[in-house]
């Protein structure tokens, strides 16, 4: 059963995400209405409104006929949309270098400073990393820049590939990377603050196109 905080349909799509986070749904799997209004105490309705929704966020494919299934991108996909996450965080972090006043940047060290950035724990450094990116977007001053991302099935993209962007070794890589790119913008240097964070993207993609092929259609 679910908890009544939100609207039943929210409830469904936000437990939908956090079963594809925590790797109980995986890429192509198969999402049945009569299974998942069981297993939330929800009527069928509920769910097919919440798949109806997530497939429009790109979170779920959903085909005539055969279904929803949990949305599965080809590697020629994940390279393309590796590409332009690149460019386009490459392209905040250098804005946010430019334009981050005391206040953005008493805010960028505070979050450094929490438990959560120095957390091995999975899920405490996810919470902190989607907080870091989210921030530096927030600095850039572009308010453009997080829907381009959102267009990009960057959401999607963050929970089918968490579970192997958060090994230790992985988060060990990500949080020298993170420094790096808190170096440049506290120096105030657009050219470092971009390069720092291309190559933090450059080592998520090298990490994520090493998945075993069943992560890919």
């Amino acid at each position: 059963m679910l908890e009544r905080s939100l609207s039943t349909v929210d409830q469904v799509i936000e437990a939908i995400k956090l079963g594809i986070r925590d790797a109980r749904y995986v890429p192509g799997q198969r999402l049945v209405e009569p299974d998942l209004a069981g297993e939330y105490g929800v009527s069928r309705g509920s769910v097919r409104e919440a798949l109806r929704r997530l497939t429009a966020e790109g979170f779920v494919n959903l085909e005539r006929f055969r279904g929803a299934s949990i949305i599965r991108m080809s590697r020629r996909q994940v390279v393309d949309l590796l590409e332009l996450r690149e460019v386009l965080e490459g392209f905040g972090a250098s804005l946010a270098a430019q334009r981050a006043d005391d206040s953005g940047r008493l805010r960028l060290t505070r979050l450094e400073k929490t438990p959560s950035a120095r957390s091995v724990l999975p899920r405490q450094y996810d919470d902190y990393n989607n907080e870091f990116h989210d921030l530096v977007l927030a600095l850039s001053g572009n308010a453009e820049l997080p829907g381009m991302l959102n267009q990009i099935r960057l959401p999607i993209f963050r929970l089918q590939f968490n579970r192997i962007l958060l090994l230790p070794e992985q988060i060990k890589q990500s949080r020298l990377d993170h420094n790096a790119i808190v170096k440049a913008l506290m120096k105030g240097n657009p050219a470092a603050a971009e390069r720092a964070m291309r190559e933090h993207i450059r080592h998520q993609a090298k990490r994520i196109l090493s998945a075993p092929k069943e992560f890919f259609a």
